[in-house]
């Protein structure tokens, strides 16, 4: 048994399992945020078993599957990219939900492994090239950037309730001279 998945992936599949596997992938692809392929390649089932386990915690998942079944799947789901027309054994990751921290995750694992390639991906409905996924890694997360939009939206809201603060103590000073003044009887 040999210790690259593309050894596994030589293995004779029935039909039925064909047809299941592209439901599935289909079923990844409608769901997904953002699909990344990648060439694994040259890449131990070990090391794909860490990226699988990274992957999940940002609620990602990477599927492996013949191309001719990807393009199956990618079809039926209105995918815009054929993954016949890349090079390698293709590899999708399925992100559900932060986009940037997921290319980040794919780009750490690129630079630690040689012959991981990062291929493409879909994102919207739009193709992304290799360069577009580098890009995208470098956006903060959705959990920064969700901090960054509170913390802009509480500026203003802070100095409103600042000057609304101040005039009503403002306010109080002025109806204490008064009472003051009623008192002394000016």
């Amino acid at each position: 048994m040999g210790d690259t998945v593309s050894d596994f992936l030589i293995d004779m599949i029935t039909k039925q399992q064909k047809i299941e596997i592209v439901k599935d992938i289909a079923n990844k692809f409608k769901r997904q945020n953002i699909a990344i392929f990648t060439d694994f390649q040259g890449v131990s089932v070990a090391k794909l078993h860490q990226l699988r386990r990274q992957l999940k915690k940002g609620d990602a998942e990477y599927k492996v599957a013949r191309k001719t079944l990807i393009d199956r799947a990618a079809e039926e789901s209105g995918v815009p990219i054929k993954s016949k027309e890349l090079k390698g054994e293709i590899g999708i990751t399925f992100g559900y939900n932060d986009e940037a921290g997921i290319t980040k995750v794919l780009i750490k694992f690129r630079k630690e492994n040689d012959t991981f390639k990062i291929l493409g991906g879909v994102l919207g409905g739009n193709v992304l090239t290799e360069k577009d996924i580098v890009a995208f890694s470098s956006l903060p997360s959705r959990e920064v950037l969700y901090t960054h939009v509170l913390r802009a939206l509480q500026g203003p809201l802070r100095g409103l309730a600042m000057a609304l603060g101040g005039n009503l103590r403002n306010f109080v000073v002025v109806l204490n001279k008064i009472k003051d003044n009623k008192k002394s009887g000016v």
